[in-house]
């Protein structure tokens, strides 16, 4: 009996160790969200720019854009032509880039430090050039915190085609 008592406790306490060890590594892996790289308000900050971007565009407001917009900002379109911020923002100023609609969705954001990744899906209708662009895209944009305010230094974007 006395020996039956002994493996009774002997597995108890292994039992008890198996799970306490179980719960500290599931404890270790577990990702934490601090809000410095990955606040939900940094997130939704973000979020929000992106809107306000895309409703900048349609209405040709150039100055909010150009606030937006870092200097060396680098812009390749669903044509895969590359342009800079100053031949980006004279088009739009010239009208050569005309956007009539320019619906945003499907929007993730990721937060790295100072720096956000956002992407998306803009269902699009306008010219450019006089050529339609009408469509939806895909798209990737990129933000750096700089001075306190967020910037958009990259964004590319790749026509969504049917298979």
């Amino acid at each position: 009996m006395k020996r039956i008592l002994v493996i009774v406790a002997a597995f108890s306490a292994a039992t008890a160790l198996a799970t306490w060890a179980h719960a500290q590594a599931a404890t270790a892996k577990k990702p934490t969200r601090t809000p410095a790289s990955t606040g939900a308000a940094t997130e939704d900050q973000i979020m929000k720019m992106e809107k306000d971007r895309a409703a900048a565009v349609v209405r040709g407001d150039v100055a909010v854009l150009e606030k937006q917009t870092t200097d060396d900002y680098t812009f390749i379109n669903r044509n895969g032509q590359l342009a800079g911020k100053s031949e980006t923002m004279s088009a739009l100023k010239s009208g050569d880039i005309k956007i009539t609609a320019n619906d945003v969705s499907d929007l993730k954001v990721r937060v790295y430090g100072n720096t956000a990744i956002v992407t998306g899906r803009t269902d699009t209708k306008g010219t450019m050039a006089g050529r339609d662009i009408s469509g939806p895209v895909l798209f990737t944009r990129v933000y750096v915190k700089k001075d306190g305010r967020w910037q958009s230094v990259a964004f590319q974007q790749t026509p969504i085609v049917s298979p």
